[in-house]
């Protein structure tokens, strides 16, 4: 397996993983509009993305398995840029979940990070998504504030913690 920056080239299989994934992401994370998942949709997302590598604001990545004909098995990002301060945020297919490839992105954005003289990365998780603060707390990053009820999802509120990491 290998990342790759994200790139025209992986439109059509950006767009196989998120819809294969897309009920096992909404169970923890908030749905994409409906848009998002078509050809068109993930064409104007990675434009919009490439447009803000070349602002230095944003980064996307992929995880590509050669075994799995190239198949992308995770997305990474680098996002919301302002001086030396980032966020991450990674999305893995729910079959190779429990494999360390969450741990994987994390500590590939952190190095991605540190080679662009960010020096603090942080991380927003909602409480319904333990394995993801788990992540995050294995990789260093040390949970700084609590949003109580700030996400509604699914009919239901949910708290949120705010993780940060000095490199």
């Amino acid at each position: 397996m290998y990342f790759e920056s994200v790139a025209e080239k992986h439109v059509l299989s950006l767009l196989d993983f998120e819809r294969s994934n897309k009920a096992y992401f909404e169970m923890s994370i908030a749905p994409r509009d409906a848009g998002f998942y078509s050809l068109d949709g993930v064409g104007y997302h990675v434009s919009e993305l490439l447009y803000l590598q070349q602002q230095k604001r944003a980064w996307g990545y992929v995880l590509v398995d050669e075994q799995q004909n190239n198949q992308i098995v995770a997305r990474a990002n680098i996002k919301n840029r302002e001086g030396h301060k980032a966020e991450i945020g990674y999305r893995v297919a729910e079959e190779e979940c429990g494999k360390g490839i969450a741990s994987r992105c994390v500590s590939f954005l952190i190095n991605e990070a540190k080679s662009m003289g960010i020096t603090m990365l942080t991380a927003e998780v909602m409480d319904n998504n333990p394995a993801s603060e788990k992540v995050l707390i294995k990789s260093g990053f040390n949970p700084t504030l609590c949003f109580r009820q700030k996400y509604q999802h699914q009919g239901t509120l949910h708290n949120s913690v705010y993780f940060e990491l000095a490199l």
